[in-house]
């Protein structure tokens, strides 16, 4: 394994950035590259990245990252992310910056409308945008009331039927996420969800969620209308809106197995894994071999496919890397080790 003689700062951006150290311009770097310095074993750097996106406004960020008898403090500010590699190496990350985008008045703007017989009265929803997105009531053609239903860019109202009542499914859709509303007679909220994708089924309400794995594998929740309410069943896990497929090369099995290992998916790990290595080792003694780990991800001078970093993030802040090494066999791992 290799030893940086003294430390080294390796610098990244999510974005096109100008990076300087200590009021020195070293260059640019972007989402895909990286700028790499050596450092004392004491002092302090303050590290800028400056944005040379012609995208949405973003803004500088300056950062100080501390070094004490080679060893790296805690650096501040939920944008940037400090990472402890093996052999005396840190990673410092600048993470998107906020927008601040100018928003305009909003004029109001029709969305969706129901209408429905509510006992003996008409019942009309609209749903519109107006600094938010509100719902109108009207009874018989009159306005009873207006409620807001919170941010968003657009949505869209169903009535749900169940358990031989009528309910209105309110969905709200914001930055690639949406909302569900279950309202009752009454305009009460029974449901209120919120994530990736939310499907309304036969007697049940189905959250979709993201594991945030490389494979994109999903939990699912069901919540089942019963005595008036919903109950969530036990979460699942698996592919519910897209569709598993085989890692395309050997850093993506790699990251595959170590996320199924982690996760659980005893059956979809082993399958990544000669028989002579299933034969040798349970994936329970694999699971305590490579130990807690919250993101994996091959180090940045590596291109062969066979080392892995399990970054784990420590109390202090600085997340820390451990290194492993992974043999093949005819494209399926046959052995791994620390690096």
């Amino acid at each position: 394994m290799y030893q940086s003689p003294v430390p080294l700062i390796v610098i990244r951006s999510a974005a096109p950035s100008l990076i300087e150290v200590n009021g020195q311009i070293l260059g640019e770097c972007r989402s895909d590259s990286h700028i790499a310095m050596p450092a004392g074993d004491n002092g302090d750097y303050f590290i800028s990245a400056i944005p040379l996106s012609f995208g949405p406004w973003r803004y500088p960020i300056t950062r100080k990252l501390s070094l004490c008898d080679g060893e790296a403090l805690p650096t501040q500010g939920p944008d940037v992310s400090l990472c402890r590699w093996p052999g005396g190496v840190y990673e410092m990350y600048f993470g998107p910056s906020a927008d601040f985008p100018v928003q305009p008045a909003d004029f109001p703007r029709e969305l969706d409308q129901l209408g429905y017989m509510q006992g003996r009265s008409r019942r009309n929803l609209t749903l519109f945008r107006e600094n938010g997105l509100k719902l109108l009531i009207e009874e018989d053609g009159r306005s009873s009331s207006c409620i807001s239903i919170g941010p968003g860019e657009y949505g869209s109202l169903t009535l749900y039927g169940v358990a031989g009542r009528q309910l209105v499914a309110v969905s709200t859709f914001e930055g690639g996420r949406q909302r569900l509303l279950m309202l009752d007679d009454n305009m009460n909220s029974l449901l209120e969800l919120y994530g990736e994708s939310i499907l309304l089924e036969e007697g049940s309400v189905s959250l979709i969620e993201p594991l945030g794995t490389l494979l994109g594998h999903q939990r699912r929740t069901r919540y089942r209308y019963q005595g008036g309410g919903f109950s969530a069943d036990c979460p699942e896990t698996g592919f519910f809106t897209r569709e598993y497929k085989y890692p395309a090369d050997r850093q993506k099995l790699v990251i595959a197995f170590c996320e199924a290992v982690r996760e659980g998916f005893d059956v979809e790990a082993a399958s990544y894994m000669t028989v002579s290595l299933k034969m040798d080792f349970s994936i329970d003694e694999i699971r305590n071999f490579l130990g807690n780990f919250d993101c994996c991800r091959p180090p940045l001078s590596d291109r062969s496919g066979r080392l892995i970093g399990l970054i784990e993030t420590g109390s202090d802040g600085v997340a820390c890397a451990r290194l492993y090494e992974f043999a093949f066999e005819d494209e399926l791992i046959a052995d791994i080790s620390e690096a």
